[in-house]
């Protein structure tokens, strides 16, 4: 990937519980992407006590660009992995608003499933606990998620906008509140919208110290 792609992806994992270990040893190999600010994972684990779990799961699934599914015997009995993640993951990858990738953990017969038309990870096809070495399985899976993300880097750099995924992971909405620097948001609004294909490397912000603003009422 080129060094001035420095956007972070938002990836998406989805799991059965009895598979967590191996989302843990997922995870230590995607390491490297992480440190390269490449991408940022979430997975729900993450979520934290009190919120409504239905509700967080659903929201990270709509902002992720890449969902990954952890295949095995115990996801697709999953009602909550294969009947709600899979199948949204599947819509949004049909519509181009996500990239879906299957990694097949355990042995299981998923060839008839929503996903097996997609290229699955391993790339040799063997689950990942089948392998002698585990750690080259996770490498394998690893380059292939690091390719997915080279092909959705190029797809936002010569794509149409609406076809473009979503690539940002900021957590919060828009403020109602925010006031002034209306010469400046102009600015912003004419370059995003100028028709134009951008590197990620090229962001817009607005710099200055934060909680200051001057509101006049009538």
């Amino acid at each position: 990937m080129s060094d001035d792609v420095n956007v972070q992806i938002s990836v998406f994992c989805s799991y059965a519980d009895p598979d967590k270990p191996l989302l843990e040893e997922l995870e230590v190999h995607l390491s490297a992407l992480k440190r390269q600010r490449l991408i940022s994972t979430w997975h729900k684990g993450e979520i934290v006590p009190g919120t409504d779990k239905a509700q967080a799961i659903g929201t990270q699934l709509e902002r992720a660009s890449v969902v990954l599914l952890l295949v095995s015997p115990d996801y697709l009995a999953s009602d909550s992995c294969y009947e709600a993640e899979m199948q949204r993951a599947i819509e949004r990858h049909e519509a181009q608003e996500a990239r879906v990738l299957p990694i097949i953990v355990r042995p299981c017969d998923w060839t008839y499933t929503p996903f097996a038309g997609l290229q699955s990870l391993p790339l040799e096809g063997e689950p990942v606990t089948e392998w002698q070495s585990r750690d080259r399985a996770w490498n394998d899976v690893v380059a292939g998620i690091r390719r997915a993300i080279e092909d959705l880097s190029r797809l936002s750099v010569n794509a149409p906008r609406s076809a473009l995924p979503p690539v940002g992971n900021i957590p919060y909405p828009r403020n109602p509140f925010f006031l002034g620097r209306d010469e400046l948001l102009s600015q912003i609004h004419t370059q995003l919208q100028a028709g134009e294909a951008m590197a990620l490397s090229q962001p817009q912000a607005i710099s200055g110290l934060g909680g200051i603003v001057r509101r006049e009422v009538a």
